[in-house]
């Protein structure tokens, strides 16, 4: 799903439907094109047709930085819930990362033999962006996990970084997140957009922090969405 560029952008998503339903808070919606997913997660959507419990594993950037951090993740789960009350939801947390997406992936790969997720939600890119990564070595590493973790039925979501206006770095949020989107297009991958959520909110006259507080809100909307679609 390509994202629109420059000042089109901006026009185009004022113009864009929001999300439906009362399930997102007023002060969080955003165009349903950021939370829209690709492919089906098709074993989570099978365990929620079963009314069978679902284990959630995040792997992210270290708590104190990270979009979903501690008290934003157990609210993630309360979020989750409240849509689905049916449904137990168990969130792992694997601590605290440097967040390159090729150490991530060795913690993928080590946390799946030890707790057995349904689902993975990678919040990617940050670290990479700041440390210049190679952006092909970044999509090969993308690729690979995606492939991995299909061969053993496990679904994956991929959240992007953050818009953060004002910093110096904030084109390299924005060169990662294309790369992002490349990939996804090619590996069918989900991804939450949280770099146009967060500017589409901050862009309403709300705070960049108001919009990362958003994050649990759109990422279990999104999941849901996508399990009952």
């Amino acid at each position: 799903m390509r994202r629109a560029g420059g000042a089109f952008l901006a026009v185009w998503l004022l113009l864009c439907p929001l999300t439906a339903g009362a399930t997102i808070s007023s002060a969080c919606r955003v165009p349903d094109i950021f939370l829209a997913f690709d492919s089906d997660l098709v074993r989570t959507e099978r365990l929620v047709d079963r009314s069978a419990p679902v284990r959630i594993l995040m792997i992210g950037p270290q708590p104190d930085r990270q979009a979903l951090s501690d008290k934003k993740r157990s609210r993630l789960e309360t979020e989750l819930s409240n849509r689905l009350p049916n449904i137990t939801f168990t969130i792992i947390d694997e601590g605290a990362t440097q967040g390159l997406a090729r150490d991530d992936f060795g913690r993928i790969r080590s946390a799946v033999e030890r707790v057995a997720p349904d689902l993975i939600i990678w919040q990617v890119g940050t670290a990479d962006a700041l440390a210049a990564t190679d952006p092909e070595s970044f999509a090969h590493t993308l690729e690979q996990a995606a492939d991995w973790l299909r061969g053993r039925n496990i679904d994956l979501v991929l959240i992007d970084p953050p818009f953060v206006p004002g910093v110096d770095h904030e084109h390299l949020y924005g060169r990662i997140v294309k790369q992002i989107d490349a990939v996804s297009d090619r590996e069918r991958m989900n991804v939450v957009q949280q770099y146009g959520a967060t500017s589409y909110l901050q862009s309403s006259a709300r705070s960049p922090a108001e919009g990362r507080a958003c994050m649990a809100e759109l990422v279990a909307e999104a999941i849901v969405k996508a399990v009952t679609r």
